[in-house]
């Protein structure tokens, strides 16, 4: 099959690799489309504690079923399914008590340390079958709209985590992918105001255009402060998400937040500098609940399919370069230069396919 192949940080060679070997309780899938995550950029640019070279990275997959392993049991030959990175073991207590993704003796995960979507075909290890992470892709969701359902998976979970309910003032830390599925999100859960922040103009305008947060703020530090107790009465925000990889972002938000607030850490922060200056006495005097949420969990997934299919997230929204798998170095630099949304790779697809494809998508 043709493959890209990371070799090493920031080299990637796309070439023909052997088939993946069928293993019983699994099954041969046909990638389709497989979306590109911030998480595919940092394992190309700076690397991963958890990937490993040479790799075919690539999570976000949806594809279709062409070969079943021996003993396989609950999927058929043709059904179209998407396939997340879970890694968990499913025996240790986390595992057990349906909190996977915080697995202490983790396998090795889809597109880190195992062969991910990035390629012709995919076979997932078997902690990813029985852990729920293969679901079937609801009829009136095409690959690419399905694709989103990974990341929208994990900002399930981190919502789960900050308890957002009806009625909840939502500050959202960061306009990227992340970012904006949190938006969308937070609206379908009721959220009274749900305001963005950042510093990327293009970003920013984007979000008002297709997304229409209740308000946006391009302001930073002291200025961000004011304009977020004006618009919550002196109060702050009921919940902060900071979806950005920053630690101005993680220390203010004890600030932004109301009296009994929720603050996920959705970004997570370089492995070399990842300590924050938090100021503790918020915590203590405002009582706030500080959490972080890291991936998601099967039944996440397959929440995120259904919310897809009943349009409350719109993955059209996202949507907004299409690549060949011949195209990998040109779409992973679209990404880093932040001129997309979400980003597709169509492992068989040819230009000439993928450029109908756009022109009917500005009709």
């Amino acid at each position: 099959m043709k493959a890209a192949v990371v070799e090493k940080l920031r080299q990637a060679v796309v070439r023909e690799v052997p088939d993946p070997v069928l293993i019983p309780g699994s099954m041969k899938v046909k990638v389709h489309a497989c979306a590109i995550c911030g998480s595919d950029l940092r394992i190309f640019t700076k690397g991963d504690p958890r990937a490993t070279f040479p790799r075919i990275i690539g999570h976000e997959i949806a594809g279709e079923i062409v070969e079943l392993g021996e003993g396989t049991k609950g999927y058929r030959v043709g059904e179209r399914v998407c396939i997340a990175p879970g890694h968990g073991c499913g025996k240790c207590k986390y595992c057990k008590a349906g909190m996977g993704n915080v697995c202490i003796h983790p396998m090795p995960s889809v597109g880190y340390a195992s062969s991910g979507g990035f390629a012709q075909y995919i076979v997932p290890p078997l902690n990813v079958v029985e852990n729920g992470f293969v679901n079937e892709i609801p009829e009136n969701l095409t690959y690419e709209q399905a694709s989103m359902s990974e990341l929208l998976a994990c900002c399930i979970n981190g919502q789960e985590r900050a308890m957002i309910q009806s009625g909840d003032n939502v500050l959202i830390m960061g306009p990227g992918p992340a970012g904006l599925m949190h938006l969308q999100l937070a609206k379908a859960k009721g959220a009274a105001k749900v305001m963005l922040s950042g510093h990327t103009p293009g970003r920013l305008n984007q979000a008002r255009e297709k997304f229409h947060p209740d308000v946006v703020f391009m302001e930073q530090g002291e200025d961000l402060v004011r304009r977020v107790m004006e618009e919550t009465d002196g109060i702050g925000a009921d919940v902060v998400i900071v979806a950005a990889p920053s630690h101005e972002a993680q220390e203010l938000a004890l600030r932004l937040a109301a009296p009994r607030g929720r603050i996920d850490l959705f970004g997570g922060l370089p492995k070399d500098n990842c300590i924050s200056n938090i100021e503790a006495n918020l915590i203590h005097y405002k009582e706030i609940m500080l959490t972080g949420a890291s991936s998601s969990l099967g039944r996440q997934n397959k929440e995120a399919l259904q919310l897809l299919s009943a349009g409350k997230i719109r993955a059209d929204d996202y949507i907004t370069h299409r690549f060949t798998l011949d195209q990998f170095n040109e779409a992973f630099g679209a990404v880093e230069r932040k001129e997309t949304i979400k980003a597709i790779i169509f492992p068989w697809k040819t230009r000439e396919e993928l450029e109908k494809t756009n022109g009917d998508e500005k009709k």
